[in-house]
Parts: structure tokens; C-alpha cells; sequence
């Protein structure tokens, strides 16, 4: 398994962190819900502007699945799959919410019209920042992969306040990301990094130079 060493540390992390908060923003580590909500409307901006589209998403990383809540009064057509690394947040997730598929995996399988992801990216732990930074272009081409429309990611910035650093975060540098998405996966990427908060987003778009099309 490719970056084995990492999918466990997040396995353990995150498990920990559910079985001492329990369910809500803190339990995959969001300061708060507003927090967490302003998050989920960048990364919504790769989705379908028509609420009445039908279209697949993978959440992965979903957690307890608070995406899919957020999602749902908008999307009545949305076909919704969570994939996150830990047994126990996927069984609970499966419990509270009604309808759409989770799976216990650390790894994409499966064909999706949108793939999107919050905070995967930024608990490195003692994991080594270059390391750290392999395992996140690895996932970035495994969503290039499996996505028809695109794929939207986020990160904690390197323009945060030194003195609110810590070492077990990793601060992505957000030109670099969008140069390698733009070079690597499509020429239709957005970089937003307007919001009120200490990390970036990026939207990837497919178009006609899209990694596999036939």
C-alpha cells in the first residue's frame, strides 16, 4: 500500500479524536461548525450550478459524514459515497445518515463525476514534510483518476501566522499547487484564497487535456 505508514497514523489520529469528542466539527478537528461550513462552500464550487443536476460524489476522508448533511437540501439528486480510513467513524457515520454508501478504505476504486476532500492535508504528525508532500500529489493523481468532472481539495497555507505554526501541521504553499494542477491534470483550475480562514482551496475542472480521456 502506497504510503502505508501514513493512512495508519490517520487511521489512529482520527479514531482517537472521534471516540474523545464524539460527533461534530471537533471530532475531525474544525475549530467549529461555522468553521467547518465555510470550508464545504468553497469546496462546493465544483460542483453543478443547477441544485436539480444528478451527479456521483466521493467525500473522501468524510468523516462522519458532514459534508453530505451540508449538501443535501441543495442536491436532491446527488449519489453520495464517504470513504474514510477508520472503522469506527465509517460505522457511526453509516448510523446517523440515511441513504448514500460508506466505506472503510484508504483508496479509490471507483469512477465519480466529482471527488472532494477537506483536511485530509494537514495533520502530518512526525511524518517528514517531503514525505508528507508525495503522499499529497499520490492522492491529488489518484482524483485525476477516478473523476469525470473534477476534483476539489484544501489545504492549511503557508502564509499562516508564524507564531500560530505548529509542527505537527503541514502549511502547503498554494502557487505550487495550482502550478502542479494546471501542469499535471487540467488547464482549468482555480486557486481561492479569499476566505477568512488560514488555508486555500483549489478546483480542478476537467477539459480536453485530462489525464486518460480516450
Amino acid at each position: 500500500m502506497i504510503h502505508e505508514n501514513i493512512v495508519k497514523d490517520a487511521e489512529k489520529y482520527y479514531t482517537s479524536r472521534f471516540l474523545e469528542k464524539g460527533e461534530g466539527p471537533e471530532a475531525a478537528d474544525w475549530k467549529n461548525l461555522e468553521a467547518q461550513h465555510i470550508r464545504f462552500k468553497q469546496l462546493s464550487k465544483i460542483l453543478p450550478n443547477d441544485n436539480n443536476s444528478k451527479f456521483s460524489l466521493c467525500d473522501f476522508g468524510c468523516g462522519l459524514g458532514d459534508y453530505k448533511e451540508y449538501l443535501e437540501p441543495s442536491y436532491s439528486g446527488m449519489e453520495y459515497t464517504g470513504i474514510d480510513v477508520s472503522e469506527e467513524i465509517i460505522q457511526r457515520a453509516s448510523n446517523v445518515h440515511a441513504g448514500g454508501a460508506f466505506v472503510c478504505d484508504s483508496k479509490i476504486d471507483t469512477n465519480y463525476d466529482y471527488i472532494v476532500t477537506s483536511g485530509i492535508f494537514n495533520v502530518c504528525q512526525d511524518t517528514p514534510k517531503e514525505q508528507w508532500k508525495d503522499y499529497i500529489l499520490s492522492t491529488l493523481s489518484m482524483f485525476a483518476e477516478h473523476s469525470r468532472g473534477g476534483f476539489a481539495f484544501n489545504c492549511l497555507t503557508k502564509y499562516s501566522d508564524v507564531d500560530r505554526m505548529r509542527d505537527d501541521l503541514y502549511y502547503a504553499d498554494p502557487l505550487f499547487l495550482f502550478d502542479y494542477c494546471k501542469t499535471n491534470f487540467s488547464r482549468n483550475v482555480a486557486l481561492l484564497h479569499d476566505y477568512d480562514i488560514y488555508d486555500f482551496t483549489i478546483l480542478v475542472r476537467r477539459d480536453d487535456t485530462w489525464p486518460g480521456k480516450s
